[in-house]
């Protein structure tokens, strides 16, 4: 502190000197994250469109799964009714599925109820 008066500096100006300083290094380490970020997304975007193609690959033969399974259905069922068992069975899946993950997104799959005496309060 005395340094400071002895150099003609306020405290003021010391402080404010401080806060620009500190500024200057959370704008720099920023810039560096961008940069960072930036170059992790270059290097991993050719996995990311070869995950897209084994994505879109996935779906088609999916989609093509159950085109085998209408006509199949067709041969003894009439058309309307072997694509309303499919889209039936597709909805039932799809219900289960959102049950299951609303369940979790509301921590309903926590610890089974035998583990929970380990994270309960002892009251005795």
């Amino acid at each position: 502190m005395r340094e400071a008066a002895r150099a003609g500096r306020s405290l003021t100006d010391v402080l404010s000197d401080i806060f620009r300083n500190v500024e200057d290094l959370l704008r720099s380490e920023l810039r560096l994250a961008r940069s960072e970020l930036r170059e992790e997304l270059r290097r991993s975007r050719p996995a990311g469109l070869w995950v897209a193609a084994g994505v879109a690959g996935a779906l088609f033969s999916v989609f093509f799964l159950l085109l085998a399974v209408l006509y199949g259905l067709r041969l003894v069922l009439p058309a309307w009714a072997a694509a309303l068992c499919i889209a039936v069975a597709l909805a039932i899946v799809a219900l289960i599925s959102l049950q299951v993950g609303r369940a979790r997104l509301r921590g309903g799959s926590g610890a089974r109820k035998e583990d929970s005496r380990w994270t309960e309060p002892k009251t005795r």
